[in-house]
């Protein structure tokens, strides 16, 4: 198998050992390893760390976004929003926008070990192997972003910390229904 994936053994070893530890891959009965499936307790784990992330992000260095952050945040909230509202939207550029304004927002903490946290998470696969046969674009309310970057600029702390609680919410009901219509799993 190493050799199918032009990797050194070892290094394949320790992937596989540390993809088990983190509960993303298990073995079947004849040995061969699976993605591990994705149930309503792994994904609300996901999403309530990408909330105590922006929140930790948000309290501890807001006062630190400089109007290039800002103005970023804006424009990536903005493609989100073009996005949706065209004739036939495009899931991967969805997702590719959402997670650069997620990250991004993350990122102006400027903490290495933060932004590698979050990037682990990876939610933008969960979403794409979940909702790519959904009408998903009426599904996000896009507003959040812009809402988001709104509150952060006028130093509305309160406000921005609600406005990522209500999203994780919004983004918890919206998987939890899609995975109660995979049989609890995706």
């Amino acid at each position: 198998m190493s050799d199918d994936l032009d990797v050194e053994p070892h290094q394949l070893e320790a992937a596989i050992a540390r993809l088990s530890a983190e509960f993303l891959v298990s073995r079947d009965d004849g040995g061969a390893f699976l993605a591990a499936p994705v149930t309503v307790e792994v994904a609300d784990g996901l999403f309530d760390a990408r909330t105590v992330i922006e929140i930790g992000v948000i309290y501890g260095f807001a006062s630190r976004f400089t109007s290039d952050d800002l103005a970023e945040l804006d424009r990536l909230a903005q493609e989100l929003a073009t996005i949706v509202s065209e004739a036939m939207p495009d899931l991967g550029r969805f997702l590719e926008a959402s997670h650069d304004y997620h990250s991004y927002l993350v990122r102006t903490a400027h903490s290495a070990p933060l932004t590698a946290a979050y990037l682990k998470l990876g939610i933008s696969r969960l979403w794409r192997s979940s909702i790519a046969e959904l009408d998903w674009w009426n599904l996000f309310d896009v507003r959040h972003h812009s809402d988001l970057t709104a509150a952060l600029r006028a130093g509305d702390i309160a406000r921005a910390k609600e406005l990522v609680y209500e999203h994780q919410e919004q983004v918890k009901a919206l998987v939890r229904e899609v995975i109660a219509r995979g049989d609890g799993v995706l």
